[in-house]
């Protein structure tokens, strides 16, 4: 076999992978720690939202991260029926993960916890937020 044709073969393989993983993505939604209103969705380093809204494939992955001073439960408040793994969210950078399988609209909040101890010096200002995500599958 020529070393063009293996080059080709390569590639084209390379194509195939790539696009497998792309069907089969993940987006990373972190709630992060705000001086007002203590907690905010933010997917990359996007500006952190208080109500977010997502469009994403199905069979894209869903990471959820809590990097807020208190622990989150993460609840599917409606949308097809998901299994949530490990919901509680009970440590900082701790995290959990749900495939979104079919089309439809999900929609997710959070039920907060009491600071951590260590984090008790931290200062908030005002009600802490009630955190809604909506997220429409294709």
């Amino acid at each position: 076999m020529s070393i063009k044709r293996t080059l080709l073969l390569g590639a084209a393989a390379a194509l195939v992978v790539v696009s497998q993983a792309a069907a089969g993505s993940t987006t990373t939604i972190t709630i992060s720690h705000q001086m007002k209103g203590c907690h905010m969705w933010q997917v990359g380093n996007a500006n952190p939202k208080v109500n977010l809204s997502l469009s994403v494939k199905a069979g894209t992955s869903l990471r959820f991260v809590n990097n807020d001073v208190m622990p989150h439960r993460l609840i599917e408040q409606s949308g097809p029926k998901l299994t949530l793994v490990r919901p509680n969210m009970n440590r900082m950078s701790a995290s959990t993960s749900v495939k979104l399988a079919h089309p439809g609209v999900y929609r997710f909040t959070t039920k907060a916890g009491e600071d951590y101890p260590w984090m008790k010096s931290m200062k908030t200002i005002g009600e802490d937020n009630v955190m809604h995500l909506t997220v429409h599958v294709k």
